[in-house]
């Protein structure tokens, strides 16, 4: 009755203003009473300077109002918790898990995650206090501690009503994720020890309390939501789902059955004004009878003017998502969302009376794909001033990122431009200077994108629009290895001779030490510690080129795509090892990488994996690489056995956690990591800017940024010159 009545005051009354629509979902706690979720969008939105007339955050004045303050004080204050009361249900891993206490602010301002930062004043600015018990002590609490209300709804009802504003689409998405998310379950089961039953493992059971059982044994409401939304199908001619039994399966090919999508094609064979709607728009005029599998007109609502015996009302229509990849039934989609009254597939790829040969085509006829000039000019001006290598970086990234309409016009246009130095190679190694340009030439050039394609987004040119080159299947997995070892070993032994000589102390025994390491095959973790100046880039260019002139593998990763750069064949860490994008929600992450992949081959053969910028890096980047490679080179040693050598600055900057507090931040850190302990340091520590500059002021001010990381001195403003 009460949620009812709440419904009625939100709805009908329009406490906040006139609702557009709605939705709520009841659900059951373990202690078994039910609260609901309610999701309200309005007509007219909420404005910044109104969000304090609707939804307060602040202990409410007790000589003002002492009905709303004991309300307030009763139900809507959180914890307290933290260091205030430990053992509170909320913390989790020594912090709250609702990321109180919140932060004092003068006014309301807008957040970041798509919820704003609601006034919450301090005492100094006339805020209020309150005392709570906790474990049967007093303790006074500010505003932090305020969870968001509505102060109409709370008197109204006095109860718990907790009101947020979200003004973001990031922020609707999650309350409509949480809104349907259902009632708490429970993971059980029974098994022997070591078994390996998955099917066990995953059973679900819902418990269910008394309440919950009594409310769904008398059938009250679980969710309602306003408008109705009918879902339609999207599917190809005889693409429909079908059921069938070995006694009807005969039938069921003869007969398929009918959908929402082939209903609409004859109910515009048939009908007049139907030939007038959108897919989408049917379920507002008709109704969907799932015994017949039938639209049939609505019998009552608002009268469509000029159409007896039509009623409209205000029910949605959505289709199934379609992903781009599913080619021809996602170009059937965008038809039907655009093609007023199909009567058929052929009608939908018929465009100015010409049957087109599939979906895309049709819809390229129609404008509904985006023109590609704009890539067009694009690689047009590359041509004039990239070499051939740029413009097949430059196409690949378009092909994997930009999604051009028609990319195979693009290559045919470009093709030529794309495969000159493959060409020139040709030339010099075939000894014949009158070679032209064939089809083996433009070929090896489609390898070559291909490549390129499947390192930044994991797939092939089919998966693209793209003709396939003509290669057998695993040549593409042999890529990576190719890349790794394509290196003139006789230019790197050269230069490893000429750059051992130019190495101060520090980094001649670093070198050593990590070159006896990598030689010995024993595998090891290093950590190199070098401030900016030391010559660190100098140092891991120099270990890398050493193993890639004898022959070896030696893989550079860094934790962002500027340090990438420095290093010879240098990629970043997420790119190359498939890092999970979101480490934080998973416990035990690994990388996205599977036994017969491109980069477990080289993996599996290298010899060292140098990962500059480390500092940067989520621990649990760390810990996810331990794991993929003690299963790829099936060795249960730390790292597979490989060696391993991170180098960075502590002192610059650590994880970025969103949303986060800077103790969330140490914890990322890689020092909190579990495998940290287990490593050896080698440090750098000699500024050799300085050293060749041979400039007294810079090696005082070399001194002072290290000192000030350090906080070896405590510095005052006034100390402080710059000259």
């Amino acid at each position: 009755m009460k949620l009812k009545s709440l419904m009625d005051v939100i709805v009908k009354h329009r406490v906040f203003g006139e609702t557009r629509c709605w939705m709520y979902s009841v659900e059951w706690q373990k202690r078994g009473l039910p609260h609901a979720h309610i999701l309200i969008w309005l007509v007219e939105r909420i404005r910044p300077n109104e969000i304090d007339n609707v939804i307060s955050a602040e202990i409410p004045n007790n000589n003002e109002d002492p009905l709303l303050h004991e309300v307030i004080t009763k139900n809507m204050i959180h914890g307290p918790c933290g260091i205030l009361n430990p053992i509170s249900p909320c913390m989790v891993e020594g912090k709250c898990s609702k990321r109180y206490p919140k932060q004092l602010v003068a006014e309301t301002i807008t957040g970041n995650d798509g919820y704003p930062l609601y006034r919450r004043r301090s005492i100094d600015d006339n805020g209020k206090t309150t005392i709570v018990k906790v474990n049967r002590q007093d303790i006074e609490v500010d505003n932090r501690w305020v969870v968001p209300f509505s102060p109409l709804l709370c008197k109204a009802y006095k109860a718990h009503i907790n009101v947020e504003f979200c003004h973001s689409v990031k922020s609707i998405k999650y309350i409509c994720k949480y809104v349907n998310k259902g009632s708490d379950m429970a993971v059980f089961g029974v098994a022997a020890e070591n078994s390996n039953d998955e099917v066990t493992q995953y059973q679900v059971g819902r418990y269910v309390s008394s309440n919950e059982g009594m409310w769904r044994i008398f059938s009250f409401p679980i969710h309602e939501r306003h408008p109705t939304v009918v879902q339609l199908a999207v599917h190809l001619e005889n693409g429909q789902r079908v059921y069938f039994t070995d006694a009807n399966v005969l039938q069921r090919v003869d007969r398929p059955p009918s959908t929402t999508l082939t209903s609409f094609f004859e109910m515009c064979q048939n009908d007049d004004f139907a030939r007038t709607l959108l897919y989408s728009e049917m379920p507002r005029y008709y109704t969907w009878n799932q015994s017949s599998k039938k639209f049939e007109r609505r019998k009552r609502g608002q009268p469509v003017p000029g159409y007896p015996r039509v009623f409209s009302t205000d029910a949605l229509g959505r289709l199934y998502a379609v992903h781009p990849s599913q080619d021809e039934c996602f170009y059937l989609r965008l038809l039907l969302v655009n093609v007023r009254g199909p009567t058929s597939f052929q009608h939908l790829r018929t465009v100015n009376g010409v049957l087109c040969g599939t979906y895309r085509e049709a819809c390229q006829h129609l404008g509904l794909l985006e023109n590609d000039t704009h890539w067009d000019h694009t690689l047009e001006d590359a041509v004039i001033s990239s070499n051939a290598k740029q413009i097949r970086t430059l196409f690949s990234i378009i092909l994997s990122t930009c999604f051009p309409s028609t990319p195979t016009d693009l290559w045919h246009k470009y093709k030529d431009h794309m495969a000159e130095d493959i060409l020139h190679q040709m030339r010099l190694r075939t000894s014949n200077a009158d070679l032209q340009m064939n089809e083996e030439i433009h070929n090896e050039a489609l390898i070559l994108i291909e490549d390129m394609c499947l390192m930044l987004t994991n797939k092939v040119l089919t998966q693209i629009g793209m003709t396939a080159p003509n290669r057998p299947m695993h040549d593409s997995f042999d890529q990576e290895l190719r890349r790794e070892a394509q290196y003139d070993s006789e230019t790197l032994r050269e230069m490893v001779d000429r750059t051992v000589l130019l190495l101060n102390q520090q980094q001649k025994y670093a070198y050593d030490t990590l070159m006896k390491v990598v030689n010995d095959g024993s595998g090891g973790f290093y950590f190199l510690d070098a401030p900016g100046g030391t010559g660190k880039t100098f140092l891991l260019s120099l270990i890398l080129a050493t193993i890639r002139s004898q022959n070896g593998i030696a893989l550079a990763l860094a934790s962002s795509g500027i340090a990438a750069t420095l290093l010879e064949g240098g990629r970043t860490a997420h790119s190359a090892l498939k890092l999970p994008l979101n480490l934080q929600i998973n416990e035990t992450p690994t990388c996205n990488l599977s036994r017969n992949s491109a980069m477990a081959k080289v993996l599996q053969q290298t010899r060292l994996i140098i990962w500059d910028e480390c500092t940067m890096a989520h621990k649990k980047s760390l810990e996810a690489l331990d794991r993929s490679m003690q299963d790829l080179r099936n060795n249960k040693k730390r790292f597979g056995g490989a060696m391993i050598l991170l180098a960075g600055d502590f002192r610059q900057i650590l994880p970025v956690v969103p949303r986060s507090m800077p103790a969330d931040e140490l914890n990322a850190c890689l020092k909190s990591s579990i495998l940290w302990k287990y490593i050896k340091t080698l440090k750098l520590s000699i500024n050799m800017r300085v050293e060749l500059q041979e400039d007294q002021s810079g090696e005082v001010f070399s001194k002072q940024l290290l000192d000030i990381d350090s906080r070896e001195n405590s510095w005052r403003i006034e100390e402080l010159q710059i000259s």
